[in-house]
């Protein structure tokens, strides 16, 4: 894994960004000095990111959970002699639960 598996190429120029600021505020150094620290840093990222692999795993394992339940959710029956207006009531209810789990999920995770 890399962390280009984990962040957006946007994202990752915002991160890299963010790391130059933090680096600039705690050292007092420039932002060509910055640069060049991270520069130096990318070949040792791997060595940190693989202690995070089992827990990316085990939230890519509930992220799957996550889905299932709401794909399962959907996929319950509804009597016959229900109407439409309780069907629709009734996703609106899995989607507005699972949308918020998920949420939750990722600014937390």
């Amino acid at each position: 894994m890399t962390l280009n598996d984990l962040v957006t190429e946007a994202e990752y120029g915002d991160v890299l960004n963010g790391v130059k600021d933090l680096l600039k505020e705690t050292y007092c150094i420039t932002e060509h000095e910055a640069d060049s620290v991270v520069n130096r840093t990318l070949d040792n990222v791997d060595v940190f990111l693989d202690d995070y692999i089992p827990y990316i795993q085990s939230l890519k394992t509930i992220q799957g959970d996550l889905r299932e339940t709401l794909d399962e959710h959907l996929k319950q029956a509804v009597d016959n002699e229900h109407t439409l207006q309780l069907k629709m009531t009734n996703d609106a209810a899995i989607w507005l639960a699972y949308e918020c789990i998920r949420r939750f999920c990722k600014r937390n995770f």
